[in-house]
């Protein structure tokens, strides 16, 4: 005979309560919620796995290493030219890629330019094939580095 009410089970049956503080047992209990508790935590590292993996890909897909780049001044020189002053700064000589658009934002020329190690502003002429309205440099790479 159970020697208080609160000693029997959820039938009105006789016994003790678990462990757990559930009168049906710690197992019963995570049937109850459906494991949820782990379903969160596989979710959580699955997600803290990929914010480090995109972070990895956006640093190794920079513009490459320690080059920087400023465009100083353009102008439109005549309807075949255009010219361009930049400046570079970087500790290995770097090759830039230089390009020209026309009013509809179509490239109409491009030219590579070498530039050496430091810091260094350039001026270069690009050709090109009708009147510029716009030049930019589009890139700048350390020689030797190229994306694959």
């Amino acid at each position: 005979m159970p020697e208080s009410p609160s000693d029997l089970t959820s039938d009105g049956a006789a016994g003790t309560a678990a462990p757990g503080g559930d009168e049906r047992g710690p197992r019963s209990a995570m049937r109850r919620y459906g494991g949820k508790p782990f379903i969160f935590l596989i979710g959580l590292i699955a997600a803290g796995l990929f914010t480090i993996g995109w972070g990895a890909a956006l640093v190794s897909y920079g513009d490459g290493g320690g080059v920087a780049k400023q465009t100083v001044a353009w102008s439109i020189v005549d309807s075949s030219t255009a010219s361009i002053t930049f400046q570079v700064s970087s500790g290995e000589p770097v090759s830039c890629l230089v390009r020209a658009y026309d009013r509809q934002h179509v490239e109409i020329g491009q030219r590579d330019v070498e530039v050496g190690a430091g810091t260094k502003t350039v001026t270069t002429e690009i050709e090109t094939v009708r009147e510029a309205a716009m030049v930019e440099v589009a890139s700048c790479r350390e020689q030797g580095t190229a994306k694959k």
